[in-house]
């Protein structure tokens, strides 16, 4: 994938994004809550990428789990996106988070990613971002352990024990360099990918999936560049 070059096609959406803060004040831990009945039934997980390896467009976010925008992201527009886009094999997701909003989002962020090795991450992204809607507690050992376990077919205690593996550490620092090469300064950032063509970068501005339904038609449309 080129990384060198203008970025193309800057869509100009704009909410606000999240970037680096002190974090909330602290809450007692008050538990994990169900993710979306069936979101992701029926679409492989392969890691940090969600949908048909095959598929001709990838979606690439980044997200930090303790941002209320990627969490409004994530349960507002990302259905959407998966019911028009994902489950007809237009278009892979692959998310790249970025822990910046304190210790917190690391804590979050090894979770998800020892979750991803056993290819459940966008399932416990999905129950933690329903939790941070319906409250804020604090990000701890305990309430992580209870959000994977929620997850159906994931051996929370291993995840638990594999958040500062290597591959943990070596898919996070990934995400970091990536962000750097798209100059990437704050989160929910979106970025549509056509094999063969540079990123195009979606600028956020409101809550609605229909400016990147269009810019995924776009795409679609445009003659394949040639190989």
């Amino acid at each position: 994938m080129a990384r060198r070059g203008a970025l193309l096609a800057a869509l100009l959406l704009g909410i606000s994004a999240c970037h680096g803060a002190s974090e909330d004040p602290a809450q007692e831990p008050t538990g994990a809550v169900a993710g979306g009945i069936d979101l992701y039934s029926g679409i492989p997980q392969d890691g940090i990428v969600l949908g048909d390896p095959d598929a001709p467009i990838t979606l690439v976010e980044f997200s930090d789990l303790r941002c209320s925008h990627c969490r409004d992201y994530g349960l507002e527009i990302l259905p959407v996106v998966l019911e028009r886009h994902v489950r007809t094999k237009q278009v892979k997701l692959v998310f790249r988070n970025l822990a910046f909003l304190g210790p917190s989002s690391v804590q979050a962020a090894r979770m998800a990613a020892a979750v991803g090795m056993q290819d459940r991450l966008f399932d416990f992204v999905d129950r933690f971002f329903r939790l941070q809607e319906r409250e804020r507690p604090a990000i701890t050992d305990e309430l992580l352990l209870r959000v994977a376990s929620e997850v159906p077919g994931v051996d929370a205690d291993r995840a638990m024990a594999q958040r500062d593996s290597p591959e943990v550490v070596k898919q996070l620092e990934a995400a970091r360099a990536e962000a750097v090469a798209l100059q990437v300064r704050g989160v929910p950032a979106l970025f549509l990918i056509r094999e063969g063509q540079e990123p195009r970068r979606l600028r956020l501005t409101s809550m609605s999936p229909e400016p990147i339904s269009r810019a995924i038609e776009e795409i679609m449309l445009e003659p394949q560049p040639p190989g």
